[in-house]
């Protein structure tokens, strides 16, 4: 191994880009290259006229240079010239590492706010890149993300964007295409694309939500603690079912679609023979059918209560999100298991807990329904077949839920609802709404980003139509899928808890340390603010040195970055997340002056403050059990 591939290695295990891949054959390819001369797959090094090494592609008789030929770095140069002029806040995906020219001239231009996401499709390209440059400089930049081309990029590159789009943003994201990897890579260069503008869609719908509902999930979550402390996670339950073969045995998400009423009664015959999920809202008619499924799953802050009402239902395993209704999770009688789900799980795994938690409890993705949550739940479980069942997602027979849904609409109600047309599971037409729309492409861009290690099979015999599923009848998956015998009801009993014995107690002290540290927190919010109010005053006097500005400025650049830098960030910004969004779109509006943005800024450090004084309240009020 050449001391160049040793040195770009050790900056990609520093950053943790090995840890946070989930293929294994990745990791193993960047741990044991075996060679470092031998370059791999076709791939070669060349010069341009200008003597530097130049990273070539044969493919279909046609040589592919990823770099200019006749002089690499200038056009490189030339290349990043055109995007040298970031807004701050603006996110770059960059497809095609390549040999890092581009991206390191990219980052030289940037703001310290600015965020660099590349994607290098082929493997066997940043090994061989790797072992001939020095790329160690870009991999080590804190505003650089490495995402390496696998069956899971569009969902890593989903949950990067997640993180640091900020809603409401017009532009927050410019596409760049190295050369030549969209010809030699047109597919995921299409899909990267697709899913930056997918996410762009997703974050403005569910922002309404979480900012409509901040006070309800802030509350959620710090009653719910209480009974995460005592309970156990989706991660346990994932370290359980390893033991078994989950190739073997599907996973049945029943949903309460108008058309489980078809084949609700089939269900039976898959007892035992797959792990079957219900979510809420379908759980009142299984219990009416004497369905025996294993665990059942909640996310609304806001669900009604009135689904649980049957005394068999909350004896079975829970999965919840943290945020998830707590008057739903404290009458709960059998085991309960909670995810990160929403933007709350952050809160909690970072921000909350941080070090005492030492794995991470499950932020599995969310598309804005429960049923999309329960995917991605049994995607993170690792299940290989997913049959998807009463998935309408249109008001089948003139219906928008299965018979006995508690709050089942009215004829007026759904005429209201049903604007859209969609091709329904037999070829027919369906009327839909915007909202079930928006779930029907959630799942259709679901099933692009994991067909390569996940089947997924739509047996709700009705409803619309979701392309990249398979169609089948429920008794059809039964006949051909459901083979091996499982007992998933004593798995999920004998998962283990997340804190037990001196473990949960150090979670407990832990706790109640949580106000001193906030109250720190503020005394360092309060300084910032101090400081932007300063430097707002050196912009309008147009002072730009002296050794009272370069303290100020820098104090100034350590609270931009707070959101990477503080994990008590996101406890305190969800108690005040409009503000922070207003806050945002002041700051990345270029036509605001500066002194306009530093006293936005200085605005903002008092609302978190204001945040925190809210936290300590109900940490009073709520954790008397410390």
């Amino acid at each position: 191994m050449s001391s160049i591939y040793q040195k770009n290695l050790d900056a990609i295990q520093k950053r943790l880009f090995i840890d946070v891949e989930s293929d294994n054959a990745i990791k193993d390819a960047l741990m044991s290259r075996p060679d470092s001369n031998v370059l791999l797959n076709d791939i070669k090094i060349l010069s341009d006229l200008c003597g530097q090494s130049v990273v070539c592609i044969s493919r279909d008789g046609y040589e592919y240079a990823l770099s200019s030929m006749v002089d690499a770095d200038n056009a490189a140069k030339i290349y990043s010239e055109r995007y040298k002029d970031p807004e701050s806040f603006e996110t770059y995906i960059l497809f095609g590492m390549g040999d890092g020219r581009i991206a390191r001239h990219i980052l030289g231009d940037m703001f310290d706010n600015n965020i660099l996401m590349a994607v290098e499709p082929d493997i066997n390209v940043l090994l061989s890149v790797m072992s001939e440059f020095d790329i160690s400089d870009i991999i080590s930049n804190e505003n650089f993300f490495l995402l390496i081309g696998n069956p899971k990029v569009f969902e890593h590159l989903q949950t990067l964007l997640d993180g640091v789009i900020n809603p409401g943003t017009v532009t927050p994201i410019r596409f760049l295409i190295s050369p030549g990897y969209d010809v030699l890579y047109p597919d995921m260069c299409r899909g990267c694309i697709k899913m930056a503008d997918y996410v762009m869609d997703s974050i403005r719908i569910n922002s309404n939500t979480l900012i409509k509902m901040e006070d309800e999930l802030n509350l959620n979550t710090f009653k719910n603690l209480r009974y995460f402390v005592d309970g156990s996670d989706l991660y346990w339950i994932v370290k359980k079912f390893n033991d078994i073969d989950l190739e073997e045995i599907p996973a049945i998400l029943v949903c309460a679609g108008p058309s489980l009423n078809k084949n609700i009664d089939d269900l039976k015959k898959a007892e035992g023979r797959a792990f079957i999920l219900a979510v809420d809202s379908a759980v009142r008619a299984l219990e009416n059918h004497n369905v025996n499924y294993n665990a059942v799953i909640t996310g609304d802050a806001e669900k009604e209560y009135s689904v649980f009402e049957d005394d068999r239902t909350r004896r079975k395993p829970l999965i919840a999100e943290i945020s998830s209704n707590y008057k739903i999770v404290e009458n709960w009688s059998g085991r309960l298991f909670f995810t990160g789900g929403s933007s709350m799980g952050t809160v909690v795994q970072t921000s909350i807990f941080g070090d005492i938690l030492t794995h991470d409890i499950g932020k599995v993705e969310t598309g804005g329904s429960i049923s999309t949550n329960a995917f991605s739940v049994l995607e993170y479980i690792g299940f290989k077949t997913i049959v998807l069942v009463g998935q309408d997602l249109a008001f089948t027979g003139g219906q928008g839920h299965v018979q006995g849904y508690s709050n089942q609409e009215s004829e007026e109600e759904l005429a209201e609802r049903g604007i859209e047309r969609v091709e329904a599971w037999d070829g027919s037409i369906l009327t839909t709404d915007s909202q079930m729309r928006y779930y029907i492409r959630w799942f259709e861009k679901k099933i692009e980003a994991v067909k390569e290690n996940v089947t997924v099979i739509d047996a709700t015999e009705g409803g619309a139509r979701i392309q990249g599923a398979l169609n089948m009848t429920l008794n059809e998956v039964i006949d051909t899928r459901c083979n091996t015998n499982c007992d998933f009801d004593d798995m999920l009993q004998k998962v283990s808890y997340v804190f037990e014995g001196e473990d949960k107690e150090k979670c407990l002290d832990h706790l109640r340390k949580l106000p001193d540290r906030l109250n720190e927190f503020g005394d360092k919010l309060k300084k910032y603010k101090e400081n932007y109010i300063k430097m707002s005053g050196f912009i309008k006097n147009n002072i730009t040195s002296g050794q009272n500005f370069e303290y100020t400025y820098d104090v100034v650049k350590e609270a931009n970055i707070i959101d990477r830098t503080e994990p008590l960030y996101y406890l305190v910004t969800s108690f005040c997340l409009s503000k922070v969004y207003k806050y945002k779109n002041i700051v990345m509006n270029k036509n605001k002056p500066m002194d306009e943005v530093l006293i936005a800024s200085a605005q903002m450090m008092d609302d978190c403050i204001g945040a925190i004084e809210k936290i300590i309240k109900l940490i009073k009020k709520e954790w008397n059990y410390l």
